[in-house]
């Protein structure tokens, strides 16, 4: 399993969009939280897609959604410190928690159980994102280099550029981006296995700035299936300024620099935009590159790399 899927119910809205994005931060790229206030939804939701595990108070539609996936498991936030036995739900796969308590503290419950249940990361593929606020800093050349060497195995290098696509229909990477979108898991298989390690950035930038964090997440889990490759390097342009959150899902996001004048300037700028709004979290996988240092670009992404 790569990524535990959790959904979170509650009706108060604020309570289950405050716990939901902690979640999403607590568990960084290994718990994928989406959050509902309606039961209907929830119910639709898990019939289509995979709930590891859902974080909900209790109720009829609860008990229903237990009986229907029995094998899945279930943090029940309970109105009392201990249950009470009216959720009606219970099991080894069940853990109650006082809902009226800080978010770190669910969390760490949360963390504690599914280690218990086994619902744990066990993804083998390096995931890692090169992204630059300077433009023109060579950062796409590093990243296509690093794959053609082959650097400590076989690497997949995908192009998320705003303007790296060559022409309509004619890029790898539209291809590429449609059957992601669409979830059609083998077309997606058949370009890695065809593609010589470079798949090239689409022709729209439009279309790049509507992959979403499930798209990443569900590409990860497809991508886990290719035996030959050691890892994949994400080449993106503005698409991560339209989601940060992207760059939860990698394990290393790399930002190459120039160290002068206006380039200096707005790497500045990035830190402190991300600094403002405390994603702290992802300031810990970033890795900073001088591209004009003395020692040379590529020397510098072995060694955050391997």
């Amino acid at each position: 399993m790569n990524t535990v899927r959790i959904g979170v119910m509650d009706k108060e809205i604020r309570y289950v969009e405050r716990l939901s994005a902690y979640l999403n931060r607590y568990g960084s790229n290994a718990w994928n939280v989406a959050a509902f206030t309606d039961e209907g939804i929830l119910e639709k939701y898990m019939e289509e897609r995979r709930v590891d595990l859902l974080v909900a108070t209790g109720g009829e539609e609860l008990k229903k959604l237990h009986r229907k996936y029995p094998e899945r498991s279930y943090v029940i936030l309970s109105e009392e410190a201990v249950d009470n036995g009216l959720s009606g739900v219970s099991g080894q796969n069940v853990l109650f928690i006082y809902r009226y308590q800080s978010a770190k503290i669910i969390g760490e419950c949360i963390k504690d159980f599914m280690e218990c249940a086994g619902l744990t990361i066990n993804s083998s593929k390096v995931r890692v994102v090169l992204h630059s606020p300077v433009g023109r800093c060579g950062k796409s050349t590093l990243a296509k280099e690093f794959v053609s060497l082959g650097v400590g195995g076989k690497w997949l290098y995908v192009g998320m550029e705003d303007y790296g696509g060559t022409g309509a229909g004619e890029s790898t990477g539209d291809d590429f981006l449609y059957y992601m979108k669409e979830r059609r898991e083998e077309e997606v298989l058949d370009i890695i296995s065809n593609c010589e390690g470079i798949i090239s950035s689409p022709f729209s930038m439009f279309d790049v700035r509507r992959v979403s964090r499930e798209d990443m997440e569900w590409f990860f889990d497809v991508f886990e299936k290719e035996k030959n490759y050691r890892g994949v390097l994400f080449d993106m342009g503005t698409a991560l300024i339209e989601n940060y959150n992207l760059m939860l899902v990698f394990d290393y996001v790399v930002v190459p620099f120039i160290n002068g004048g206006n380039s200096l300037s707005k790497k500045r700028h990035f830190e402190e935009l991300l600094n403002a709004y405390e994603l702290n979290e992802l300031m810990e996988k970033m890795h900073f590159i001088d591209m004009n240092s003395e020692i040379s670009s590529m020397e510098e992404l072995k060694k955050i790399l391997l």
